[in-house]
């Protein structure tokens, strides 16, 4: 079991570094695209496997979306625009990150009901 969590984690990783690498912020006051990207993929993958066998359950939603999803990144890219005195870039990112990992999520949720 802890081979397949290392697997999964090794796999949201890459994917997250992936996404990082890809999707690099342009200039000082670029969107963090990527860090919201991983994170709202990370919530739908994580609703969808709150309904599945337990096993697979731990694997991809604590190997993989554990790894995957970043809550430290989110509160970085939140403290980088309020220090910048950038309130409303803040805002918007917070309303973004928590209303598509919100919907996201419950998708996922819909999902995961149907498919376990």
């Amino acid at each position: 079991m802890i081979g397949w969590i290392v697997l999964a984690a090794a796999l949201g990783g890459l994917i997250r570094f992936s996404t990082e690498y890809l999707l690099p912020p342009v200039g000082t006051k670029a969107f963090p695209r990527a860090t919201l990207i991983v994170n709202v993929a990370g919530s739908f993958v994580l609703g969808i496997v709150t309904s599945a066998p337990h096993d697979l359950r731990l694997i991809l939603g604590t190997g993989l979306c554990g790894a995957l999803t970043t809550f430290s990144g989110v509160s970085l890219q939140l403290s980088r625009r309020l220090s910048s005195g950038d309130r409303r870039a803040a805002l918007q990112y917070l309303g973004f990150t928590l209303a598509l990992g919100l919907g996201a999520a419950s998708l996922g949720i819909s999902l995961g009901h149907y498919l376990f």
